[in-house]
């Protein structure tokens, strides 16, 4: 079971927060923190594998709660939860624990696919027989435009969405699935040789 505390000072996204990563199987929310102090306290009482951690708090910023954590579980992992991740600035062994840096505005279905995939490696449940079943519904539709030879700016154009978008659901698929080039047109199109 993976351990997590919540450190997000407003309270109805903490609530959410909470209600999604009760959805993941293997993760468990120890507690939920509001403040920098309260947070600290947590992690000290619960040494949580994990702290999802808003960047910015009333009372000082996310990083201090992070490092305390680490002092006493240098092998916790952090995700940060900011929409001012460029404020970000901390030290080397935090840097190494941060699993990711998501946006606000599209934090659940991020978070989620972030922390599942985290679960999978603390406890061995990787699913070995779908290689595919890391990716989110649209990161399927992207991969699927991709097995037909499409750009990103193709894509951009049939999913309606920027191209931006569509290259960052290419540069997440790559680095979910471990291909890129040609490999990762073969395997959108089904035709990857097995290994052996």
């Amino acid at each position: 079971m993976v351990d997590t505390v919540i450190l997000e000072d407003q309270v109805l996204l903490a609530e959410l927060l909470h209600h999604e990563l009760d959805r993941i199987p293997g993760l468990t929310v120890v507690d939920v923190a509001h403040s920098v102090e309260d947070g600290k306290r947590l992690c000290r009482a619960h040494r949580p594998d994990l702290l999802l951690m808003d960047l910015l708090l009333p009372d000082g910023q996310g990083v201090e709660v992070a490092e305390c954590l680490l002092q006493d579980n240098p092998t916790a992992r952090v995700v940060v939860l900011s929409a001012q991740s460029d404020r970000l600035s901390c030290s080397r062994r935090l840097h190494e624990a941060i699993l990711a840096v998501v946006d606000k505005g599209s934090a659940v279905d991020t978070l989620h696919l972030t922390l599942q995939r985290e679960v999978q490696r603390r406890v061995g449940t990787v699913n070995q027989h779908d290689p595919l079943a890391a990716l989110t519904a649209r990161e399927r539709q992207v991969l699927a435009l991709i097995g037909q030879g499409c750009s990103s700016e193709a894509i951009a154009r049939r999913l309606t969405i920027s191209t931006l978008t569509a290259r960052t659901h290419r540069r997440n698929i790559i680095a979910k699935l471990g291909f890129k080039g040609p490999e990762l047109v073969l395997l959108a199109s089904g035709n990857l040789p097995q290994q052996a």
